[in-house]
């Protein structure tokens, strides 16, 4: 399978930018189908079993309703990408399997680019959406010991640079998010929902975004409906009421709005049939907006069709998003640059640190034997001058060196200064020291 990388091509050297400790492989909705994520989401526990037997130094999965990502750390690149691609893979359902073939690959600099340009909503179906920040955090936080030191370390630029685009930038203004684009357009089509009763089905963490943007549009009439029973525990920290888990009729009868976004909530199908609503909104000939913003889709499809229907789904909230302006994004641009040669700076800077400590390691031996020395020659005072100037002596010459290795590291030259130091002092760099 020829799979091409992202980052391969880059620039003649590019070799040395997979000396960057993490890959990673991706879909988003640039690529597939949202329903084709929708199946990705739902297997996204059996991945990453699969992926604890892949033999990784570490890995991060990044799934949301708009991308299922994978960062991984591996000894060898190519060996690293074939087992986290076949942990995919093996997840399938046997008639899927070639979906693993639709993966996007970014090796070293170009993954490291890619999780800034995400973290900063530049890569969402809605430029500058403010949830996907949350979700890069939350994608670290899960992974628990999964993630390697150097995983931590980039996810972390990564939020690092999300809020520096989000706090510098108008790329976010106004709270740019698919809940916020989603509500607005069912606004602009049918009344402000100020004063309306809302249904709100689900409870997960997208829920809470859902209810905090309708407060702020002055929505304070929401019902609440769990199809796992979670509703009065949602209704116990949230201004909100819960809706029995058989009362759906009657809450779809009395709403003038519904909003769902119950997510794993609704594995096992729709959470609401084209059947319930027509049932539920027989005695009304109020039209009635539907929101559908989960991934998997709570409402049937065929809803959609229904004459007292209007089903707005996230497909159609991607296609209503509003362009942003571009001296936003350019700046945001600008800061997601600066924040990846940041992080290559450091991170290509510490594969020096073991040339650098065995050279200190070889100088220290032969300053501490002199001092030593001195100490038996000479008083106290005059064998702490002598100390005191060897070691500074000491540091100044290898200050240079020093710096040296770390820029040889970062162009991908450090195997040859490595064998600078065994060829002129017998100096051998412990391999990942």
């Amino acid at each position: 399978m020829d799979i091409p990388i992202i980052g391969a091509e880059c620039r003649p050297g590019w070799v040395t930018m997979l000396r960057v400790p993490v890959s990673a492989i991706g879909l988003s909705h640039h690529l597939v189908p949202l329903e084709d994520l929708a199946q990705l989401s739902l297997l996204a526990e059996p991945v990453r079993t699969r992926l604890d037997d892949a033999g990784l130094r570490g890995s991060v999965l990044l799934n949301t309703c708009n991308r299922f990502e994978i960062y991984f750390e591996s000894d060898a690149f190519h060996a690293g990408l074939e087992s986290v691609l076949g942990a995919v893979r093996d997840a399938l359902p046997a008639g899927q399997r070639a979906l693993a073939d639709q993966f996007e690959v970014y090796a070293g600099q170009a993954a490291v680019q890619h999780l800034l340009e995400v973290a900063s909503g530049l890569d969402s179906m809605v430029i500058g959406e403010d949830e996907v920040i949350g979700q890069v955090r939350e994608a670290l936080a899960g992974a628990g010991d999964r993630a390697s030191a150097s995983l931590h370390r980039l996810f972390h630029a990564a939020l690092t640079t999300g809020k520096a685009v989000s706090a510098e930038t108008d790329l976010g203004a106004a709270g740019r998010s698919i809940a916020a684009v989603g509500l607005g357009l069912l606004e602009q089509r049918h009344f402000p929902l100020a004063g309306r009763r809302v249904l709100l089905v689900g409870t997960g963490s997208y829920a809470r975004v859902v209810t905090a943007a309708l407060l702020r549009l002055g929505c304070t009439d929401i019902a609440v409906h769990s199809p796992s029973g979670r509703a009065r525990r949602f209704a116990s920290t949230h201004p909100v009421t819960a809706v029995a888990t058989d009362g759906l009729d009657g809450a779809l009868a009395a709403a003038d709005a519904v909003i769902t976004c119950s997510g794993a909530e609704s594995a096992n199908g729709p959470v609401i049939s084209a059947e319930q609503l027509s049932r539920a909104r027989a005695q009304t000939i109020a039209l009635l907006p539907v929101l559908d913003l989960s991934l998997s889709g709570d409402v049937a499809p065929d809803a959609a069709g229904l004459l007292g229907v209007d089903l707005i789904d996230l497909e159609e909230i991607g296609a209503h998003a509003p362009a942003e302006q571009a001296a936003a994004v350019l700046a945001a641009r600008d800061l997601v640059s600066r924040g990846v040669d940041a992080y290559l700076h450091l991170e290509q800077g510490k594969a020096a640190s073991p040339a650098v400590t065995a050279m200190r390691a070889h100088v220290s031996q032969f300053i501490e034997r002199e001092i030593e020395s001195a100490a038996r020659r000479y008083d106290a005072e005059t064998a702490a001058a002598v100390a005191r100037s060897l070691r500074r002596v000491s540091n100044a010459l290898l200050h240079t060196p020093s710096l040296r290795a770390a820029e040889l590291a970062r162009t991908g030259e450090l195997a040859d200064y490595s064998q600078a130091l065994h060829t002129l002092f017998g100096i051998d760099i412990e391999a990942g020291a």
